[in-house]
């Protein structure tokens, strides 16, 4: 079963056991500690006999690509807990809900920041790998992320140049 929820309408225990699991992943991570991020907007979760078998965070913002805007779903903390890792869940949430990304959230582009291992992960499920500077707000100013970016496109691949997350990471 899919749930889609509001973030600020999650429950304190599944914030506090998503908050966990986003520890445990990716808490040792030297860029995830220096950074502020942004907080989600939504959470899809993915449950497996009433546990999270996986989830995602959407933080829906207007972003500029090539002094264009548009509206996107940056895609944040993909997580899959270690007994549920293997059985395609992770794929399955996050094709069966490119709809609710597309259509019920009106996004043109679906917009991932990712280590290096997982780009073939996203590229198997419809995403592709841009290289072009992409900017996003930190309370020290504006900051170029460092890592992979990957964009998942509703109807036209656009091949950008410069990108400015117009706040801050997810």
């Amino acid at each position: 079963m899919i749930k889609i929820t509001k973030y600020s309408e999650l429950d304190s225990n599944t914030k506090t056991i998503l908050k966990n699991y986003i520890d445990t992943e990716f808490g040792h991570i030297p860029i995830v500690n220096k950074t502020k991020w942004a907080s989600p907007d939504y959470t899809l979760i993915f449950y497996h006999n009433n546990k999270i078998a996986t989830f995602y965070n959407i933080v829906q913002r207007a972003i500029t690509i090539n002094d264009e805007t548009y509206k996107v779903a940056g895609i944040n903390n993909v997580i899959t807990p270690k007994e549920y890792r293997g059985k395609g869940y992770a794929s399955k949430l996050l094709k069966e809900t490119e709809t609710y990304i597309f259509n019920d959230l009106k996004c043109d582009y679906g917009v991932l920041l990712c280590a290096d291992t997982l780009i073939p992960f996203y590229k198997k499920l419809g995403w592709y790998a841009i290289d072009c500077p992409v900017y996003f707000k930190q309370p020290n100013g504006k900051q170029l992320w460092k890592a992979n970016t990957m964009l998942l496109a509703n109807k036209n691949k656009v091949k950008p140049k410069l990108i400015d997350l117009k706040g801050l990471p997810w």
